[in-house]
């Protein structure tokens, strides 16, 4: 049995964090979640899966664009043809409050809001029943996932759908828990929601197959479905496929700079950098240089004030497309021995005491004049800040610091 496990396409979805963009570029962002949908069905197709799943988030919202739409029906529609059965879902961002406005192909299954169980017959004649639910309203706050039932003994593999995630009941996202999934006994759990692709159980797989197509800076990498296979032993086996052509990444140049870089030097080893290492599709890159680069008095205001990064997207190559500059925060100075002012101040109370003093000391109180000087006429409290501007002074004389410590 192979089956395709996809969710949160996000058909319509603006890109974010973008700015300068030119048309050329801008059409191909419009149309990039569009062009993932088609890459799906073609995999699809290619791989011969017996099913395809797609759980939740099909549109970015519950009112969706006609070529959205379209785009949709047309991917399913070439499935139809190929006669490879489709169940989705919908979910918090598409919810939908009448199914009945919905025509697809006869291929489709659509998970209505309450949970139901689907039984197919794969081209080796394997029974496989698939339970579902889709979302009537932008909030479900129920741990939904005790409506699954447990699985049916007279089929083969019994796979969940549910676009949530974990948590307690009064979530909004129908807040569930992996011990429960692990009760229903079922063979594979296909979640969406997370746009992140990761997987809360190994086996039985209980996975996210993070969403189609990155759309801001948070959702970097690689971005597509996942093809699961029955192996010899029954277990199914996911593994992932990228679909996209439009990539979200955090990049980090290798800087040639010994003494502060000038504007012009740092951008011509950014563009030439960039040129080497982004030759396919298109990468949206957020700079982040490293925290030790020195830039000169130009160059430090051109980062801050825009102009290298406008400069940089006036230079762009065809694979990437800097989306920001950062430059990484200098490591914090670490407090003194790693130990902060409480800990001093309890460590102090604790031992710098006159009893400690006195045995510390031990024979030197002999001598009259450093038992007066001892005991007599320092305190502990006067002892405790001796002791720590010792150590402070000690502190700045090994590390070079200036501050003073805590």
């Amino acid at each position: 049995m192979k089956f395709l496990h996809a969710a949160d396409l996000h058909l319509d979805t603006p890109f974010q964090g973008l700015s300068g963009v030119t048309p050329a570029l801008q059409e191909r962002l419009v149309t990039a979640p569009l062009r993932a949908l088609t890459h799906l069905v073609d995999l699809a197709i290619a791989e011969k899966v017996d099913f395809v799943l797609l759980v939740g988030d099909l549109f970015d919202q519950q009112g969706q664009s006609v070529q959205a739409q379209v785009a949709l029906m047309t991917a399913l529609e070439r499935l139809n043809d190929v006669q490879i059965p489709v169940l989705l879902s919908f979910g918090n961002h598409d919810f939908q409050t009448d199914l009945s406005r919905w025509h697809f192909p006869a291929n489709v299954h659509v998970f209505d809001a309450s949970v139901t169980t689907v039984t197919l017959t794969t081209r080796a004649q394997e029974r496989v029943a698939v339970s579902g639910f889709s979302y009537s309203q932008r909030w479900v706050t129920t741990d939904v996932s005790a409506d699954y039932p447990t699985k049916d003994a007279t089929v083969d593999y019994q796979i969940g759908t549910l676009h949530g995630q974990t948590g307690t009941a009064g979530d909004h996202y129908a807040p569930f828990n992996v011990t429960e999934l692990l009760s229903k006994h079922y063979d594979y759990w296909a979640l969406g929601h997370i746009h992140q692709r990761q997987t809360l159980n190994q086996q039985p797989p209980i996975v996210y197959s993070g969403n189609l197509q990155g759309r801001h800076r948070g959702e970097t990498g690689p971005k597509g479905c996942l093809i699961v296979t029955s192996q010899a032993d029954g277990q199914l086996q996911p593994s992932f496929h990228a679909l996209t052509e439009i990539e979200w990444m955090d990049w980090t140049p290798t800087l040639d700079a010994k003494t502060p870089l000038s504007r012009a030097a740092l951008q011509q080893q950014l563009t030439d950098q960039l040129m080497a290492a982004m030759t396919t599709g298109l990468k949206l890159v957020t700079i982040v240089l490293p925290a030790t680069l020195q830039l000169n008095a130009q160059a430090e205001l051109a980062l801050n004030q825009g102009a290298l990064l406008a400069q940089l997207q006036s230079h762009t190559g065809e694979h990437w497309w800097p989306v920001g500059i950062t430059q990484q925060a200098a490591p914090a100075v670490a407090p003194l021995f790693g130990i902060n002012a409480t800990t001093w101040q309890r460590v102090g109370q604790d031992v710098v005491t006159d009893e400690q003093v006195a045995t510390l000391a031990g024979k030197l109180l002999d001598e009259d004049f450093l038992n007066t000087a001892l005991l007599e006429s320092t305190t502990p409290a006067d002892w405790q800040q001796r002791v720590a501007r010792l150590l402070n002074d000690q502190y700045h004389l090994t590390t070079g610091g200036t501050d003073d410590a805590d």
